[in-house]
């Protein structure tokens, strides 16, 4: 883990920078572009704490859930308690989740595309989004990935393969 605290602090070299960099006015690089969310070195939320401070990563999180409060239309929102209550919850589960994901997560869920908000801004139907719908398009877009990566693999091995002739002279020159 001090390792990639210690890479995030030398590319951001306090939590106001990073704060800044990953602002929710980014969330659309990520919730557009599922290679650069998912594959990029982005940091997980729990490296943030180990960078920055115990709670960077709930303030980070509090952030961007006041953003998507604020900007779902419903006429009840979350209060701050109930903002920080979510982003504990969030990081105490989905710790391992990189910033990249998150900011994917929230782009998509204000973009309705892990249902509607009926009049109240839901902390449980937020987790659900999360622990649902975007865990499985994660995981299916991860196994994807690999498999056509695994696949590019057989397909240069094959290229390269030795063919029964170059074997043949291979075991020639042996005998």
């Amino acid at each position: 883990m001090q390792p990639k605290a210690d890479q995030l602090r030398s590319i951001f070299s306090d939590f106001g920078k990073f704060h800044q960099a990953c602002s929710p006015l980014v969330q659309s690089v990520y919730g557009l572009d599922e290679q650069r969310a998912y594959m990029c070195a982005a940091p997980m939320l729990c490296t943030m704490d180990a960078a920055y401070f115990d709670g960077a990563s709930l303030q980070w999180l509090a952030y961007h859930i006041g953003d998507m409060n604020h900007k779902i239309g419903v006429k009840v929102k979350m209060d701050d308690m109930q903002i920080a209550d979510l982003a504990r919850s969030i990081r105490n589960e989905f710790g391992f989740l990189k910033t990249s994901e998150v900011m994917r997560f929230f782009y998509r869920l204000k973009d309705g595309h892990y249902g509607e908000f009926f009049g109240i801004v839901d902390k449980q139907r937020i987790m659900r989004a999360l622990r649902g719908k975007f865990l499985d398009e994660r995981a299916s877009w991860l196994r994807r990935h690999e498999n056509e990566a695994k696949e590019r693999e057989r397909e240069r091995w094959a290229r390269e393969a030795a063919t029964p002739e170059q074997i043949e002279e291979i075991m020639r020159k042996f005998k």
